[in-house]
């Protein structure tokens, strides 16, 4: 039975509140990054794992069950609940919102570049060509970072790329430990391993932050921060990934860039200068034009 004809609604709701909460990531962070120290702001998904272990609890949700599962969820937690938002933090507090949005824009080259190397698989000739305006947008940035009167700066654009690329890459590992015991455990599992590690580090931390300057925005911008990227985000695109189908939904996630560049513009006060249209459009046609075709298996040697 086809269930994307039953619920269209909830599926488009559901994609879009995902689209949302990833597209806030960047603008949020780098909104408050000069009021709290960036270091503990990292270390959210301790908050976030809170949550997500009590709940994955009580639903009875399946762990790994052998060395090989218990690697692909470390390798997952370790690249994108515990590099991606220390990285992606410290280097948006030093970037331009639109910076790191069109940054993180190319995130699916990098996981398909992993993919490769995991499943040798080789990229052809519209994967290279794809990739090859990607990073041809992403060089816009490096090149034209003070064209804006902005603050993006090169340490903060490589780190942010760093997280983006480290993330993506660990998106193989959650993808293959998904197949083995589900979408929602391995997030919440993954969000939880990343959270405990991180937790010692942000109990020393938190004491050291003078909470009482922050007004109730601040509070609800940390909140949504921990919860909505890290949770929140991740259940309903997997949800709507099931229910409406991987092809229907996954176009939902080439709206994330535009409107991220969007709530910076609008909120932040940051500027859409000429360059910065160039590399979304190469960076967006790039990911289409990569997406048309698979990997072509590489043939054993001999």
């Amino acid at each position: 039975m086809d269930q994307t004809g039953e619920r269209p609604t909830a599926v488009f709701a559901a994609a879009m509140v995902s689209v949302v909460l990833f597209a806030l990531s960047g603008p949020l962070t780098r909104a408050i990054a000069g009021d709290i120290d960036p270091l503990l702001l990292g270390m959210r998904p301790a908050a976030a794992a809170l949550v997500a272990i009590p709940v994955a609890v009580v639903l009875r949700l399946p762990l790994p069950r052998t060395r090989h599962q218990w690697t692909l969820l470390a390798l997952s937690a370790a690249g994108s609940f515990i590099a991606f938002p220390l990285l992606f933090t410290l280097g948006q507090a030093q970037t331009s919102a639109t910076h790191g949005a069109l940054i993180q824009a190319a995130m699916p080259i990098f996981t398909g570049l992993a993919a490769a190397v995991v499943e040798r698989r080789q990229p052809g000739g519209y994967w290279w060509t794809g990739a090859a305006l990607a990073f041809l947008g992403e060089g816009l940035l490096f090149a034209f970072r003070g064209d804006a009167g902005q603050e993006a700066s090169v340490a903060g654009d490589l780190l942010v790329l760093a997280a983006c690329a480290l993330s993506a890459s660990s998106y193989v590992a959650g993808a293959r430990l998904s197949a083995y015991i589900g979408a929602l455990p391995a997030t919440l599992w993954c969000v939880g391993a990343g959270g405990l590690v991180l937790m010692p580090f942000a109990a020393v931390r938190i004491p050291l932050v003078d909470w009482s300057r922050f007004g109730f925005g601040d509070l609800i911008a940390v909140a949504t921060l921990a919860y909505g990227p890290n949770l929140v985000a991740f259940i309903a695109w997997f949800w709507a990934l099931r229910t409406g189908g991987v092809q229907r939904v996954a176009v939902f996630q080439f709206a994330v860039p535009p409107l991220s560049v969007l709530i910076a513009i609008v909120f932040l006060g940051e500027r859409l200068t000429p360059s910065l249209i160039v590399a979304l459009a190469l960076v967006l046609s790039g990911i289409a034009i990569a997406r048309r075709r698979g990997l072509t298996r590489l043939r054993s040697a001999g």
